[in-house]
């Protein structure tokens, strides 16, 4: 059997990427880097382009697209989306295929299940994987944890969680009203309490590890993040290790098999 390893290329605002890979193949959740620093983190990881068998988006901002569409046409690569996200990335040249949350999919070996998030974008997924006997699940840009979302996680050996903010430091900084008001509402993004909240209820006996991402440059620190959640997954019984991607940084491999 050969192992699935995951890796974070990229987390945050600055751009966003994971590469789930087995045997000599992968594809990425996201290409929020350029075309050039996709290329390069993928080498961080001893993988190539020409491993990469397609890559799926979870929506359409750019600090999930920035370098799709060329990394794509330059390596002749099919993006996977939603209608909505298709219909707002600029992928003229492209090979675009039409997912749909709740509809599997297959690719390289893995089942995809994408699911419905709340987010501020036109047709946002998040993403439940399944390799042999091994879940991953990936939940990023959304702005509650609905009883839908916490099922789709569950059972993950992996999960990937937004931790984006902490609510104290996103009320005292800098940012205007309005923003604070967009990123703390239901189609935002997760604070570490909501990150502690899904990681607790998801959790059981099978989740080996839950790794923080998407935390804010301005409003969240990797301790905050970190300590928030432990506290809360303390509660379960289930107490899977909690790891930190800090903003801009890339993180991993994990392995699973």
């Amino acid at each position: 059997m050969h192992d699935l390893s995951v890796a974070v290329l990229c987390s945050g605002s600055s751009g966003n990427s994971i590469l789930l890979s087995r045997e000599e193949s992968g594809v990425l959740i996201d290409a929020g880097l350029s075309c050039r620093e996709l290329e390069r983190r993928l080498s961080l990881f001893g993988a190539e382009p020409t491993q990469i068998e397609a890559v799926l988006l979870t929506h359409e901002h750019t600090d999930h697209t920035r370098g799709v569409k060329k990394f794509c046409a330059e390596h002749k690569l099919p993006v996977y989306a939603t209608r909505g996200t298709l219909a707002l990335t600029p992928l003229e040249g492209v090979e675009t295929r039409t997912i749909a949350a709740g509809n599997n999919l297959r690719l390289n070996g893995l089942v995809v299940r994408p699911f419905k998030v709340r987010h501020l974008a036109a047709e946002p997924v998040a993403f439940s994987i399944f390799f042999d006997s091994v879940k991953v699940g990936i939940a990023s840009d959304l702005g509650c944890v609905t009883p839908s979302v916490v099922e789709e996680m569950s059972n993950s050996t992996l999960m990937f969680v937004e931790a984006n903010y902490d609510e104290k430091m996103l009320l005292a900084g800098e940012y205007p009203d309005f923003l604070k008001r967009a990123i703390k509402s239901d189609h935002g993004h997760l604070s570490n309490d909501d990150a502690g909240t899904l990681s607790f209820k998801s959790s059981s006996e099978k989740t080996e590890r839950v790794v923080l991402v998407h935390l804010s440059k301005d409003n969240n620190t990797l301790e905050k993040a970190r300590e928030t959640v432990e506290h809360e997954v303390k509660r379960s019984r289930h107490r899977p290790r909690i790891e930190v991607v800090g903003h801009g940084e890339a993180g991993g491999p994990y392995k699973l098999g």
